[in-house]
């Protein structure tokens, strides 16, 4: 089954999410961060968490916190001695 249909229109899935008080304060934080509203703000939070996901390994990401359109620099990961 396919996402996107004979006449290249992708699908779209719409849900609801009760959230707490504390949740909306945090989804408020998250748009002003993005600069986008409620359901944008979601889709590129989800999506930048599975991105973190996929990176993490032997070669790793530096991104600077709270940015929205952040730099990355690519940074070699390695394990040092305890007496270093």
């Amino acid at each position: 089954m396919s996402d996107v249909s004979d006449t290249n229109e992708v699908k779209t899935r719409s849900f609801t999410i009760r959230l707490t008080p504390e949740d909306q304060a945090a989804l408020a934080e998250l748009c002003d961060l993005y600069g986008l509203d409620r359901p944008g703000s979601i889709r590129r939070a989800v999506r930048q968490v599975l991105a973190w996901k996929q990176k993490l390994g032997k070669f790793g990401y530096f991104v600077p916190a709270g940015e929205v359109q952040p730099p990355e620099f690519l940074i070699r990961l390695e394990r040092k001695d305890v007496h270093e």
